[in-house]
């Protein structure tokens, strides 16, 4: 159970992570956010933005009130806690995660 993620070299790279858990839909993407540290430039830093929505649907055609989202430091710690928070998250809404329809018997949210 949501235990093959690639190394944060992979999104250092830019690169997204998307899959599924039973009924739980989820996606890591790589983004750049203001650097607290530095208020005064406009430099950014390194983060990963986690995502988990139910299915059947993919993120475009599932309701923003049905999408849970994250922010996580930008290095392999953050993306230990990411895969942490979408354990968590799965193990937290167990029900939200079953009885999810099939994409033949439902209509996109948006």
């Amino acid at each position: 159970m949501l235990d093959a993620f690639p190394i944060y070299h992979w999104f250092h790279n830019g690169n997204p992570y998307s899959g599924a858990e039973g009924g739980m839909r989820y996606v890591i993407t790589p983004v750049k956010v203001p650097d607290p540290s530095d208020e005064s430039s406009k430099k950014k830093r390194e983060a990963l933005c986690a995502e988990v929505w139910p299915g059947p649907w993919s993120i475009e055609h599932t309701a923003e009130e049905k999408i849970e989202t994250q922010l996580f430091d930008g290095d392999q710690a953050g993306l230990d806690k990411a895969v942490a928070w979408l354990h968590e998250r799965y193990t937290a809404e167990a029900d939200r995660w079953t009885d999810i329809p099939s994409i033949l018997d439902c209509e996109p949210d948006r």
